[in-house]
């Protein structure tokens, strides 16, 4: 009985030893990789899974579909950003990774944690006016620190301060 056990426990050790890591690019639907690759022709950006989760999916564009969000990196800089790919047929829209948004800025290397901020719901701002959202959106954060909501108004980026 011990010598069954052993082996079953030298058979799991050497499947974990010998297991590989999937990339991030592959955990992520075919037709999100195929906008990436058209992507990556005109901008030098890749996957970035320095944050798990490193990608969220919602209904960012109001078209009905799973849209998602994908953090992001410019190859050529190491600025961090998010890209936002749409199941339909919008253009993927980059914040941060060199393109500049609010006070995120072009590089989102700050970011600690993000996540969905559901349609419909009002996010409190100190800064302007709260809105509600007509889609869902990310809200992007430094712990202990400032925090940002980024929405899609019309296929652009909208970035709202949430605090300091």
């Amino acid at each position: 009985m011990n010598f069954k056990l052993a082996s079953v426990v030298l058979l799991f050790a050497n499947s974990i030893a010998f297991a590989q890591d999937v990339s991030p690019k592959m955990q992520l639907p075919d037709w999100a990789n195929k906008q990436l690759d058209g992507l990556s022709k005109q901008e030098s950006i890749e996957v970035n899974s320095r944050i798990n989760p490193f990608v969220w999916s919602g209904n960012f564009l109001g078209a009905g579909k799973v849209d998602l969000a994908v953090l992001v990196k410019d190859s050529k800089s190491n600025k961090e950003g998010i890209v936002f790919l749409s199941h339909g047929k919008a253009k993927p829209v980059i914040v941060g990774a060199g393109h500049a948004i609010g006070n995120g800025g072009d590089d989102f290397s700050w970011l600690e944690l993000w996540y969905v901020e559901d349609k419909g719901s009002q996010p409190h701002s100190y800064h302007s006016k709260s809105v509600k959202l007509q889609n869902d959106g990310i809200v992007v954060a430094k712990e202990g620190s400032a925090s940002g909501l980024i929405y899609l108004k019309s296929g652009k980026a909208v970035w709202q301060q949430q605090g300091d």
